[in-house]
This record gives C-alpha cells, structure tokens and sequence, in this order.
C-alpha cells in the first residue's frame, strides 16, 4: 500500500528517480522502495494522462479502481491527484 509519507518522499524528489537514487547513503531509503516508486510513477502517469486528454467513463473508473487498490486511504488518493 502505498502511504501519504510514501507519496510525500516521491514529491520531495519531483518524481526524479536519480535525485532518489543518488540521495540514499546506504543504497536504501527506510521509507520507500523501488517497487513502491515505480508504483507512484504509475499512478502519477496514469492521473497526468487523464488530464491531458478528453478520458472516456471507462478510464475514468478504471483509474479510481487502481488508485483505491494502490493508495492507502481517501488522504492519500486526494494528495496523489494534487500531484499530478
């Protein structure tokens, strides 16, 4: 699942998965893994998309679906679409 503090580390970075990479001391960050950036980043791709262009109903539905399946809570779905 993925959390308001999960999201709050992957804006501090913009979504640059370098700055991340480059900024862990240790190879690691405690708060988010790789699987759980590259679940943000779909998320974030998939919100952005759905701006930009006239969606259908269907995209519409199936990007809540996968936003409540992924996010932790109704906080966390509203601070990923802020986001995007």
């Amino acid at each position: 699942m993925i959390t308001k503090l999960k999201l709050d580390r992957f804006r501090k970075f913009n979504g640059d998965l370098d700055k991340w990479v480059l900024s862990q001391k240790d190879g690691r960050d405690e708060v988010l893994n790789g699987a759980e950036w590259e679940q943000i980043d779909k998320v974030m791709q998939r919100l952005r998309l759905g701006k930009q262009v006239n969606s259908t109903k269907e995209y519409r539905d199936e990007t809540e679906r996968v936003l409540k399946k992924t996010l932790e809570d109704e906080e966390a779905i509203t601070m990923a679409k802020s986001m995007a």
